[in-house]
């Protein structure tokens, strides 16, 4: 039993590869065949099935939908462009498969009558186009569109979309579609009263349609030229006249119609008058038999029958203003209808769901708000104090530096300073140690070591330059105490200052005594006289003096 399910299940994927392997080059085929040559496209898609995968089914329900359009077969079943839809509705990237699916679909819409329908599917095709090079299909689209527009009467609208249609088929390289969408802007134009500039639009697609070789847009190019020359009243070259006549087709409303503009423009105004009977023979059209009224009127003025053509007037006008009013009541009711629908929607929606969902999704945006806010309000205060922090530190390492910087100087001043005193003490001892050498074991050493002391001595006690060396000494080791002497007392001795500079260095009373020349008791004296002086002014330096004094 087991072998048997095995054996089936592989027949039936071995057929149903063989089929998609069959299917598919033959749907690649029939989408070649599509642009030039749509009988053949639609033979090869009839002699297939809509089998396979939903890509498969959907690619050959689109390819048929496009076929049946090119063979200009009225289709007004749906259901197969909406089996491509419910596919290519899931794949936005596939911007080509889902226009063309919404193009043939608002086609069918339209012959359908539901005109805001497929007005809205083209306007959807547009938005998704915009982005696009689609020259070509973009040109049917809003071409398309301005069909929608001219049946509305909204003649400046339809005018537009048809230029934008032309400009895309002319890029596209498309003549026969530019020269269609020429005509059309002609006719917008025509229906605008501006007759100058339709004679030159059909001018310009009676040229493309003769580079084309199309004989079906000549003969429309000619037929509304020789119109438009019967209401303006301008010369026709006998060329372009004899052109007119011959490609008018009988047995037709608009070949008899055109024969009747050819005779008014010849002036022959019982030929005119037969062959408007005959055209009116051959239409049961309320728009053909308003233009048929109106160009009878032309008849009777040419003919300067006045009576009858005030006659005609009134019958055109009547005909076209039901023609309007006709128009204007359809778009009308559509549009209420459309109304009606959507109002009655909303407001089942707004019963069901809408309070619902709307306070669901304030309440969950607010809370998102909130959360955001407080989230960048926390980390805005973290970056600003750690900024602030990193600052702070950056400022004092700076005033840290600077003062570790200039202690560092000041250090190597001082002990530069302080390496070059010793070097100066130690040349003392040296001349001393010298003396002493020299005198070494003679009568005269004692009196010899004794000069040179006393003349040290004498150097300390008149040497001004000595004496700055001393203060400098002080002011290094002592915080300035000299330079601050001098600021707090201004008005103090000089041989007061010497004295203190003295005692500040660390000299004894008796070496003092012998700087100042004076006795040991007597320096005590001032000392101490200067030590109260001290005392009893009040300056900020105050402490300092009394502990260098002791």
């Amino acid at each position: 039993m087991k072998y048997k399910i095995i054996i089936g299940l592989s027949a039936i994927l071995y057929f149903t590869g063989c089929y998609n392997r069959e299917q598919t080059p033959r749907l690649s085929e029939a989408e070649k065949l599509m642009q030039n040559n749509p009988d053949s496209a639609l033979a090869i898609l009839q002699k297939l099935k809509p089998e396979g995968n939903r890509a498969e089914q959907a690619r050959y329900a689109l390819l048929y939908s496009e076929a049946l359009e090119k063979k200009q077969m009225k289709v007004t079943d749906d259901s197969l462009i909406r089996q491509a839809w419910q596919y290519y509705k899931h794949y936005p990237k596939d911007l080509r498969h889902q226009c063309k699916t919404l193009y043939y679909w608002g086609r069918i819409k339209l012959r359908t009558g539901d005109k805001p329908g497929a007005l809205r599917l083209f306007l959807k095709i547009e938005k998704k186009l915009t982005d696009t090079d689609e020259s070509y299909y973009k040109g049917l689209l809003y071409r398309q569109i301005g069909e929608v527009y001219y049946k509305q009467m909204n003649y400046s609208r339809a005018y537009h979309y048809f230029h934008e249609a032309r400009n895309n088929f002319r890029q596209s390289g498309d003549i026969q579609e530019e020269t269609k969408a020429t005509l059309d802007m002609a006719a917008a134009t025509f229906h605008s009263k501006d007759i100058e500039k339709a004679i030159r639009l059909y001018s310009a697609a009676l040229d493309l349609a003769d580079e084309h070789n199309n004989s079906n847009l000549i003969e429309v190019s000619l037929t509304n030229l020789a119109s438009l020359y019967v209401i303006s009243k301008r010369h026709i070259s006998n060329d372009l006249l004899q052109r007119i006549e011959l490609s008018a087709r009988q047995d037709t409303v608009y070949g008899y119609h055109t024969l009747t503009d050819v005779s008014l423009l010849k002036n022959h105004i019982d030929s005119a008058r037969y062959y408007l009977e005959l055209a009116k023979a051959h239409t049961t059209d309320i728009c053909d038999m308003a233009e048929l009224q109106y160009t009878a009127y032309h008849i009777e003025v040419q003919a300067k029958n006045f009576e009858k053509a005030t006659d005609n007037v009134h019958r055109y006008i009547y005909l076209n203003d039901s023609i309007m009013r006709s128009n204007l009541q359809f778009s009308a009711g559509m549009v209420e209808r459309d109304y009606f629908k959507e109002r009655t929607k909303f407001a089942q929606y707004r019963m069901k769901n809408r309070t619902v969902w709307e306070i669901a999704i304030a309440a969950a945006t607010f809370f998102i708000i909130g959360i955001a806010w407080y989230i960048v309000r926390q980390r805005l205060r973290m970056q600003r104090d750690r900024t602030n922090h990193y600052l702070l530190l950056t400022e004092k390492a700076n005033s840290e530096y600077k003062a570790l910087t200039e202690r560092v100087k000041k250090q190597q001043t001082t002990e530069s300073y302080l390496r070059g005193l010793a070097a100066s003490r130690f040349d003392i001892v040296d001349k001393l140690g010298k003396t002493y050498y020299e005198r070494e074991n003679t009568t005269s050493q004692q009196s010899v070591i004794f000069n040179e002391v006393k003349q040290i001595i004498t150097d300390f006690a008149e040497n001004n330059g000595i004496l700055q060396e001393l203060e400098k000494i002080v002011n290094t080791c002592h915080d300035n105490a000299m330079y601050k002497l001098k600021e707090d007392f201004p008005t103090m001795k000089a041989s007061d200052t010497r004295l203190l500079c003295y005692i500040f260095v660390g000299f004894s009373p008796q070496v003092i005594s012998l700087f100042m020349k004076d006795t040991v008791a007597n320096v005590y004296a001032r000392k101490s006289r200067l030590k109260s002086r001290i005392k009893s002014t009040e300056t900020a330096n105050k402490e300092l003096f009394l502990s260098l004094l002791g």
